[in-house]
């Protein structure tokens, strides 16, 4: 019961909404001193309840009836309610983006702290669908193995898609299993650094942003620039044309 209550409450429901709505599917037709009763509520509370689920469609007054008595809809209504909310927000999602990306010329920065925060900024990257191209540094020997999800996610982006991909990576990555991977693919080339060259963090460059991922301190930092961004593209391009392809 207590997972159902999460639930209808993620759902948006509030706790009380969420308790008499289970009282009342539990019970059936009932009257307000029953329901109030069950759903462990004064009778007061228990009507301004009732009416608030009336509103949302999912309660409704049994008709002719001597002593008043209320019924739950079916549950039902909450996910149509719920999906008629979604194709409303994914319709407006565009404009609203548009305000997001343009609502200061200032650089937005974001930091994601823990594994988890880091990880996801890898699924965000390789499920934004506007990406054309992927720019990165990394020495991929150099990332630990709780995060090779982040390798199977842009193999499969670059297998599935047509983004292009260009990474400089160390010399001794070359063996490593995701460049043996991509490095097969035809929409990605891997240049190598001198050997005196070290990568100490992941950077990622994708569209107007890049990402710049410290694994030894733990975190991800995003920065959306157009002019920043253009400036580590320009130093990548430099870096490419001075690095070997073996």
């Amino acid at each position: 019961m207590d997972n159902l209550h999460q639930i209808l409450e993620r759902a948006g429901l509030n706790k009380r909404e969420a308790a008499l709505y289970l009282a009342l599917l539990k019970m059936g037709p009932s009257s307000i001193l029953s329901i109030a009763k069950k759903a462990e509520m004064k009778r007061p509370t228990a009507y301004l309840v009732i009416d608030e689920l009336a509103k949302k469609g999912l309660v409704a007054e049994v008709p002719k009836e001597k002593k008043k008595k209320y019924v739950a809809l079916s549950p039902e209504r909450l996910a149509d309610a719920l999906e008629d909310r979604a194709m409303v927000l994914k319709r407006a999602l565009p404009e609203l983006l548009s305000f997001y990306r343009g609502q200061t010329d200032r650089p937005h920065v974001q930091i994601f702290e823990s594994k988890e925060g880091m990880l996801n900024v890898y699924r965000e990257i390789t499920h934004d669908k506007s990406i054309k191209e992927i720019l990165a540094y990394v020495d991929p020997a150099s990332v630990p193995k709780e995060f090779n999800e982040n390798w199977e996610l842009f193999v499969e982006l670059f297998s599935k898609r047509s983004v292009r991909g260009r990474e400089l990576v160390t010399k001794r990555s070359a063996e490593h299993f995701y460049i043996k991977k991509v490095n097969r693919l035809p929409n990605h080339e891997t240049r190598y650094a001198p050997e005196e060259i070290k990568f100490f963090s992941d950077t990622v460059i994708y569209g107007n942003k890049a990402a710049i991922f410290s694994f030894k301190k733990g975190f991800a930092l995003i920065i959306e620039s157009e002019d920043a961004v253009q400036s580590l593209k320009s130093l990548f391009e430099l870096a490419w044309r001075s690095a070997g392809e073996r």
